[in-house]
């Protein structure tokens, strides 16, 4: 089955705040928050959150990466929470000690607030993405026990980012894979497409139920497998696909991201990602396999 709305899923798991931009809960007696979407939709996260575990507070916020969109309410959870553990990799970490990175994180979450009211949202927190630590460092293979017969295991899942964790649920048979997995169709590497379908490789071992993307969707049953193996192919059509573009077009990527746009982002109805987020990484995209290109020369 292909979900692509919020509410329970199953078996006390969660999609909550939009189906566009979720944050997952595993409620129990150590209920855990998976990824804290844009800071935009901060209340409306708390809203849902609390009509689940009312007056319990979250004992984790697990993070699959420290891009904007997956980190905007963190600090908001934090300071409604502070028992509430905060974990990532330590690359993330770094990432988010870095002024820089928290200055992007902040303007990309300042202009989600116009796209959020294209979708038709009203209930909009339009205070500035806050800088926030990590209070437990993450390493692969990592098994957080959360009751005896429940735990979540950290996977390392490098390709779209290089602190990229993924959580899978094996009492569950849930994996919360975001874009490591793919995501809405569009293949999500971002540093190394080696990398990425390694990645791939390493979760299609895994007897996934239920698999939960970055962004607009969840797939259960037998479709959550099958579009992890369909990740695979269609990241293999898109180097492909792109290869030939630089080659038609004498490696000029602003062209090839137009075309590539065309095909994938222009034909998608709403709520999609943000346009100025998706040509940031589809020109990353491009300039990646670019590189491999010319490496082969």
């Amino acid at each position: 089955m292909h979900i692509n709305w919020k509410g329970k899923i199953k078996d006390e798991f969660y999609v909550l705040g939009h189906a566009a931009v979720p944050v997952y809960l595993l409620d129990g007696q150590m209920p855990v928050l998976f990824d804290a979407g844009f800071t935009a939709l901060s209340r409306i996260y708390v809203k849902e959150i609390v009509q689940v575990l009312d007056a319990r507070s979250p004992a984790f916020l697990l993070l699959t990466h420290a891009h904007w969109d997956h980190v905007g309410s963190a600090a908001y959870f934090k300071n409604l929470w502070p028992q509430m553990k905060i974990g990532g990799s330590s690359r993330a970490g770094e990432i988010l000690k870095r002024p820089g990175a928290v200055d992007q994180i902040r303007s990309m979450n300042k202009g989600a607030i116009y796209d959020l009211r294209k979708w038709g949202i009203d209930e909009i927190f339009e205070r500035p993405f806050e800088r926030f630590d990590l209070d437990v460092t993450l390493e692969n293979r990592k098994t957080i026990q959360l009751e005896p017969s429940l735990s979540v295991e950290v996977i390392y899942t490098p390709g779209h980012t290089w602190d990229f964790l993924s959580y899978w649920i094996p009492e569950r048979k849930i994996l919360v894979a975001s874009e490591a997995a793919g995501c809405d169709g569009i293949s999500e590497f971002l540093v190394d497409y080696n990398a990425y379908l390694d990645s791939l490789k390493t979760l299609s071992l895994l007897d996934v139920e239920i698999l939960c993307t970055g962004h607009n969707l969840v797939l259960t049953e037998g479709d959550a497998k099958k579009y992890i193996f369909q990740s695979i192919d269609d990241t293999k059509k898109y180097i492909t696909m792109v290869e030939g573009l630089l080659r038609e077009e004498n490696n000029d990527i602003d062209r090839v991201v137009t075309h590539v746009k065309a095909v994938e982002w222009d034909t998608k109805p709403l709520p999609r990602q943000p346009e100025k987020a998706y040509l940031i990484n589809t020109e990353v995209r491009v300039k990646l396999i670019l590189d491999h290109m010319k490496d082969k020369k």
